[in-house]
């Protein structure tokens, strides 16, 4: 049931990313939430662009009363200043015209955020008494975090039409084709945790727990890629977020990023060995080493063959530390090659082979790596496989 409901929540994700209508997503993430957390009805109380009051721009068809407009001091504002969402088991019946305890008996308020960007709130009713057990508070914040993320990349695009950064519908669609594309990688591992953790009969509170993290923390990591998105469309303002730079152990890199894609190179018996980068550091953006790195870790993956193997190793000359990916997969035609670095672009055959993506991903690879004073290559034969070698300066730009 979990399992299932989790696949519901990822289906509208990609379903709203492809919308334009902000009240259609409201809607979609609405009625999910009722399904989800089985109540009885629901409505929104949103925000917008210009202003922070909230109103109400969504209403179920099963609610049976009109919703008055949250006050300043009340459990809806309250939600907002927290980011956390709030649980009425019991609803305490009052004597003035604010009761509601003849609609319902329990409520849920469900902040539409996140990393600091709140717009709104979801309320979920009962009409009768709801406990609130854990999945059901996981699946709220999961819900107000995924809307938030959806209503942002909509209120992206709205910016920069008006900004005239998207000049026409063709320029919109690889736009919303960019979002759709940069979240397949973390939803796709949190749908294999949960898979591992339903085919594990004997899953105790620990590997729960575990397994609950590691779902945490893509989340976290998907929200962070919607927030970085206006620099995908600003390719001559791709400066604008500054570098945060800090030492990054390449060894202790590489493990994070091949422990979260395990359930995908399991799925295809692939193997990935890390070499030559033990107590290897250097500067850089964390955050923006690591999409990097996943990205081409990713390509590999996607476009290496069953029972496959993929080496990554690192190689000190001079200043520089050159890292080399290499897969055994299907290899790159040599036409290919010399344009595999241009946002959008897609090969004949990844298009006849169906494989996923919208050709961005090495456009961000490119991009990090000239930010951090360094370059990406690739060498590639047909049929064989590819190994795409990353340099970067361990002194710093």
């Amino acid at each position: 049931m979990w399992h299932t409901k989790i696949t519901l929540l990822n289906q509208t994700i990609i379903e709203c990313l492809n919308e334009t209508e902000e009240k259609k997503i409201i809607r979609a993430f609405t009625d999910l939430g009722i399904k989800l957390l089985d109540a009885n009805f629901g409505f929104v109380w949103l925000n917008s662009s210009e202003s922070d009051t909230l109103e109400l721009v969504y209403r179920s068809s099963t609610t049976p009363y009109n919703p008055k407009p949250p006050k300043e001091n009340g459990r809806n504002y309250r939600v907002l200043k927290s980011s956390v969402p709030e649980f009425v088991s019991q609803i305490q019946k009052k004597s003035d015209h604010d009761d509601v305890s003849t609609y319902m008996k329990s409520f849920v308020i469900i902040p539409i955020g996140h990393r600091g960007k709140i717009y709104g709130t979801i309320v979920l009713c009962f009409k009768k008494t709801e406990n609130f057990l854990i999945e059901k508070r996981i699946l709220s914040e999961l819900l107000g975090n995924n809307a938030a993320q959806a209503i942002t990349v909509r209120r992206l695009i709205a910016s920069e039409q008006e900004r005239h950064f998207i000049e026409n519908e063709r320029s919109k669609a690889e736009f919303i084709a960019e979002a759709t594309h940069e979240l397949r990688t973390p939803l796709a591992i949190i749908k294999g945790n949960i898979d591992l953790a339903l085919r594990n009969k004997s899953v105790n509170e620990r590997q729960f727990t575990k397994t609950l993290k590691a779902i945490d923390y893509e989340v976290q990591h998907a929200a962070e890629l919607v927030s970085d998105l206006t620099l995908l469309i600003k390719s001559n303002q791709y400066s604008q977020r500054k570098m945060v730079s800090h030492d990054v152990r390449l060894d202790r890199l590489m493990s994070n990023i091949t422990k979260r894609f395990k359930t995908l190179t399991d799925k295809k018996d692939i193997s990935i060995n890390i070499q030559n980068l033990s107590n290897i550091s250097i500067p850089g953006d964390e955050f923006y080493l690591d999409k990097l790195f996943s990205n081409i870790i990713k390509n590999a993956i996607i476009y290496g063959r069953e029972g496959g193997r993929i080496v990554i190793s690192g190689k000190k000359a001079g200043k520089f530390i050159h890292v080399d990916v290499y897969d055994n997969g299907i290899g790159i035609s040599q036409e290919d090659l010399t344009r595999i670095f241009e946002r959008f672009y897609r090969s004949e055959e990844a298009r006849e082979k169906n494989h996923e993506g919208t050709g961005l991903g090495l456009a961000i690879v490119k991009w990090i790596a000239e930010a951090h004073g360094g370059t990406v290559s690739v060498v590639s034969t047909k049929d064989e496989g590819s190994t795409f070698t990353v340099t970067l300066p361990m002194n710093g730009v």
